[in-house]
C-alpha cells in the first residue's frame, strides 16, 4: 500500500465528511484511512461507522481519551501500513487528483532516489482559492530539505506527505502531561538527514476553525511549555544564519520562562535573547489573562 491517510478528530461530526468525500473522489485508490477519535462527545462514532459501511477502501478507527493532536499522530503512525503518511485534518478537503499527483511525484524519484527523501510537501489554499502563506517559488523542487525551508522562512501551512518509516523514527517527544508540540518538530528531525520534494502546486483546501490549533497557538504553547522548549531547542540547532537564529533563540527563552526550566542555550546566546524573551513572556501573560477574562464572560 502506498498511502496511509491519517485524520485526528475531536467533535467534528459535522465536518469530517469533507475528508471522506475527498477520499471517495480520488482517482488513485491505493490508500487506507486511519482515524483517531480523540475523545469526541458528539456523533462522531455514528458518522464514522456510516463511512465504514459505504467506503470501498480500508478504514481503521481508534478511539482514545482526549490527549491532543500530536499524541494522536504518534498513535496513527503505529497503525499505518502505507509507505507514505498524510495528515489530513478533519475539516479539510483535497483535489480529486491529489493522490495521483503524489504517487506520480514519488514514483518519479525511482527506488534509489526515494531513499534520500523523507517525503513530499505541497501547497494549501483557502476555500476562496487564496494561498495559505507563500508558494514554493523560493524552493527547488528537488535537492532541498525541511531545514532549508526553515532557514528560508517560507511562510504558511503546507501539506506534508511523509515516509511512514522515517516519521516513526521522528515521533513527537511530548513532555508528560502536555498535549501540544509544533508540527515542525518531526519535519526538522527528518530534514537533518533527508531531502523533500517541494511541489509548487496546491492539492489541499483548508478552512481554519475558531477552536482549532492553528488559530490558538499561544494558548497551546503556553499550556505545553516543556514541549515548546524541546521544539525551539531543535529549531535553534537547525538554523544556519543569524537571520533565522534569533527568532528561535528568543522563543526558546520565552518558552523556558513559561516552563520554569533552563533554555539550554550557550551563555552568550542566552544573554542576547534574555531581555526580548522576557518581554514576550510578559506579553503572553497579559494576552492569556485577557483570553481567560473574555472566556469567562
Amino acid at each position: 500500500m502506498l498511502i496511509s491517510v491519517f485524520t485526528p478528530t475531536y467533535n467534528r461530526a459535522e465536518l469530517i465528511h469533507r475528508v471522506f468525500d475527498s477520499l471517495q473522489q480520488q482517482d488513485f485508490r491505493d490508500f487506507e484511512w486511519i482515524i483517531v477519535d480523540d475523545g469526541s462527545t458528539d456523533d462522531s462514532s455514528e458518522i464514522l461507522e456510516g463511512f465504514r459501511t459505504t467506503a470501498d477502501f480500508p478504514i481503521k478507527v481508534h478511539r482514545q481519551t482526549n490527549r491532543g493532536k500530536v499524541a494522536a499522530i504518534n498513535c496513527g503512525l503505529n497503525m499505518a501500513e502505507g509507505e507514505l503518511f498524510i495528515c489530513f485534518d478533519s475539516d479539510d478537503w483535497c483535489t480529486p487528483d491529489a493522490f495521483t499527483m503524489i504517487a506520480k511525484q514519488w514514483d518519479a524519484l525511482g527506488p534509489e532516489g526515494r531513499t534520500a527523501y523523507c517525503g513530499i510537501s505541497c501547497l494549501k489554499v483557502l476555500p476562496d482559492k487564496s494561498m495559505v502563506g507563500e508558494d514554493y517559488t523560493r524552493m527547488r523542487t528537488l535537492g532541498e530539505s525541511y531545514v532549508d525551508r526553515f532557514n528560508r522562512r517560507i511562510k504558511g501551512d503546507k501539506w506534508e506527505i511523509l515516509r511512514t518509516d522515517l516519521h516513526r523514527e521522528a515521533l513527537y517527544d511530548l513532555a508528560p502531561g502536555e498535549r501540544y508540540m509544533a508540527p515542525e518538530y518531526a519535519w526538522l528531525k527528518m530534514g537533518r538527514a533527508y531531502k523533500t520534494v517541494f511541489l509548487n502546486e496546491a492539492l489541499s483546501i483548508v478552512e481554519y476553525q475558531a477552536g482549532g490549533i492553528s488559530l490558538n497557538n499561544l494558548a497551546h504553547r503556553a499550556s505545553s511549555p516543556v514541549s515548546a522548549v524541546r521544539f525551539y531547542q531543535l529549531a535553534y540547532q537547525a538554523t544556519d544564519n543569524w537571520g533565522t537564529r534569533l527568532r528561535p533563540m528568543i522563543n526558546l527563552v520565552r518558552s523556558a520562562y513559561h516552563a520554569r526550566c533552563a533554555s539550554g542555550l550557550p551563555p552568550e546566546m542566552k544573554m542576547i535573547a534574555a531581555v526580548p524573551g522576557w518581554l514576550l513572556y510578559q506579553k503572553d501573560l497579559t494576552a492569556l489573562t485577557e483570553q481567560r477574562r473574555q472566556g469567562g464572560k
